[in-house]
């Protein structure tokens, strides 16, 4: 008999990699240091080992707790001293507790590992009830915290080289802006791009209901181009504040037609209307174009209007 081919199992058994604990890794790793861990610890055992897993970290792949519950809780300094174990956490697994200046020095790593937070703490600093200045970029980070107070500063019209930790100042119409530290405390003084309000509303309005958000500083440079949700949620929010906005509206002719009354409303704050897609007839009845006339003037592309009852 002659054989042809041979064919193998398509599907070899692989055996789960052995999930250690934080003592049978340390055990494990001195009989073979080039041995890659798995491990699965209570959050005590893992708080209380840090130093040691830093020292390993390269051997570790994961980190994970017994129950999707249980939670490891970190102060600022060591998110900086325990920066490369953070990836290795599961997502949602971390609370930060921490004064507000403590954490915002090492925001750029709260930002890498913005997934992997879960809840953030503020611990009282010299004045408790001081607000807190935040970009609006990191307005949904900020949001996971469960108290303090935050505002939101917005855009100037000059651009400062610099960051919230390197000093920088530039003079513009005799006025100096300045991006600097106060007492080794991130203190923000410029934010370039108001269109990030736009793409942050969610973040914004997460911090207002929680009672966070005291102020919005007023805006400064071109309107915002948003969607009618988008407009319509940052209406809601901004109206509760002493803030100047203007709105460029960009979405679908089916929702421009829905929510003519509110286009109509918001004539002030209009600086122009794109239909965007499949651009079809507007489907209003007579009393909402006559409602929205002076509106539907700033329609950037041309339109036309099918009357419903």
């Amino acid at each position: 008999m002659q054989v042809r081919s041979v064919k193998t199992a398509s599907n070899v058994y692989k055996p789960p990699a052995k999930l250690y604990s934080v003592a049978e890794a340390l055990a494990a790793l001195k009989l073979n240091s080039k041995l890659k861990v798995t491990l699965r610890d209570t959050p005590a055992n893992i708080s209380g080992n840090l130093n040691a897993l830093k020292n390993i970290q390269s051997q570790i792949t994961l980190i994970s707790f017994p129950s999707a519950a249980d939670k490891l809780n970190l102060n600022g300094a060591q998110l900086k001293q325990y920066d490369k174990l953070l990836p290795k956490f599961p997502d949602n697994s971390l609370v930060l507790t921490d004064e507000f200046g403590a954490l915002n020095t090492h925001l750029s790593l709260m930002r890498e590992n913005n997934a992997k937070i879960n809840k953030i703490i503020l611990t009282p600093a010299t004045d408790p009830n001081a607000k807190q200045t935040i970009s609006p970029w990191d307005s949904q980070l900020w949001s996971k915290s469960v108290n303090g107070k935050f505002e939101i500063q917005t855009q100037i019209t000059t651009v400062v080289g610099g960051t919230a930790t390197t000093p920088s100042s530039t003079v513009t119409n005799n006025q100096n802006v300045t991006v600097q530290p106060t007492n080794n405390i991130a203190k923000f003084s410029t934010f370039e791009d108001t269109q990030a309000l736009a793409a942050n509303y969610l973040g914004l309005k997460a911090l207002d209901d929680m009672g966070m958000l005291t102020g919005i500083e007023a805006f400064k440079g071109s309107a915002i181009t948003t969607t009618i949700a988008q407009g319509k949620a940052l209406s809601a929010l901004f109206n509760k504040y002493s803030t100047e906005f203007y709105l460029n509206i960009r979405d679908t002719t089916s929702n421009i037609s829905k929510n003519i009354d509110f286009i109509a409303s918001s004539n002030k704050k209009l600086t122009g209307i794109t239909q965007i897609g499949n651009i079809k007839p507007l489907e209003i009845s007579r009393e909402q174009n006559r409602n929205a006339d002076l509106a539907l003037s700033k329609m950037k592309n041309p339109y036309s209007i099918k009357y419903v009852a």
